[in-house]
């Protein structure tokens, strides 16, 4: 199996997403209609969707449901990415130039208001209370996440616990229920249930951390990023945590000094980056990695064998594994 052997497996699927993103937005203000265009037409991999879509046909779910609370979860990460690239004054989201570079912050806030709003005006029209409370907790814990993220910037006394707090719910909450509600869906037991949110969860946080080290140890070529944007932005994640832990003590107040002064000049970047490979810190980082995907693995040993499985299964491998 390969990524295109999965795509194709809910290519009808995913196709009834995007037409339910555009078809849905249908504000009065064509403004916001503008903005959010712009932002689902620049693409995206769509994969919680397809998850969810996933995890609903594995549960022997095969109906628009999935369709359309799939359209509610992207309402919800498109948001957070709008207020996240405000924030973060981001200049480019996606290969293109971002919605607040182009259309400006206050714009683009409002418009990630507009589409939370939206998501949950849906969320209401499906219906169903356990899938609703479930979205409700997660944009919530989103928001916390977030908040606490901005209170750990360039803290050097952050901790893994910390670490994984803010990946858990920035990230891994919106996969986890993903996949529960696929499993809701598909009426499942509760043990079942749960199996699928521990794989979404632990899944996710893996997807970020396999993502925060590319950040400082990816190929530019393979990611179209220039290393060490978190090194600008305060942010201390797994590569840096797990540097710490390796490095001289002479070593790590340099790079303490460093984050704690933002200095994140291309001399002190190097500086890391170089700290980074002779404490071989991508190998290290990954088998952290490698935990949490085998413990993702694990939580679908309750499912039957089938195309459905096989394709989540090589899903948790491929999203870990990619370089862009």
């Amino acid at each position: 199996m390969n990524i295109n052997d999965v795509l194709e497996l809910v290519t009808d699927e995913r196709e009834a997403v995007e037409k339910n993103l555009i078809d849905n937005l249908d504000s009065d203000v064509e403004m916001v209609n503008k903005v959010a265009s712009y932002v689902f037409e620049s693409g995206g991999k769509r994969l919680r969707p397809v998850f969810m879509i996933l995890s609903a046909l594995m549960c022997g779910y095969d109906g628009e449901r999935s369709i359309k609370l799939s359209g509610v979860v992207e309402y919800i990460h498109t948001a957070t990415l709008l207020h996240d690239d405000v924030i973060d004054g981001a200049l480019y989201r996606r290969g293109k130039k971002s919605a607040n570079n182009i259309f400006g912050n206050d714009i683009t806030v409002l418009c990630g208001d507009f589409l939370y709003s939206r998501a949950f005006m849906n969320l209401v029209k499906d219906g169903n209370c356990d899938i609703q409370m479930i979205l409700a907790v997660a944009a919530a814990t989103m928001s916390e996440g977030e908040v606490f993220q901005l209170i750990k910037t360039a803290d050097v006394k952050i901790t893994m616990e910390d670490y994984l707090k803010i990946i858990n719910s920035k990230t891994a909450v919106l996969f986890s229920s993903c996949c529960e509600i696929g499993a809701i869906l598909g009426e499942v037991s509760e043990e079942k249930q749960k199996a699928l949110a521990t794989f979404g969860r632990t899944l996710g946080i893996a997807f970020q951390m396999a993502d925060d080290i590319l950040d400082y140890l990816g190929d530019p070529e393979k990611t179209g990023k220039k290393p060490g944007t978190d090194l600008n932005e305060g942010k201390i994640t797994l590569p840096v945590i797990t540097l710490l832990e390796n490095a001289t003590d002479a070593e790590c107040k340099r790079v303490r000094d460093i984050i704690v002064d933002e200095r994140a000049t291309d001399e002190n970047l190097n500086y890391i980056l170089e700290l980074m490979h002779r404490y071989d810190i991508k190998a290290k980082s990954e088998l952290v990695v490698d935990k949490y995907i085998q413990e993702s693995k694990q939580s679908l040993e309750l499912f039957e064998n089938n195309k459905y499985r096989a394709a989540l299964d090589f899903l948790a491998d491929y999203m870990v594994a990619r370089e862009k």
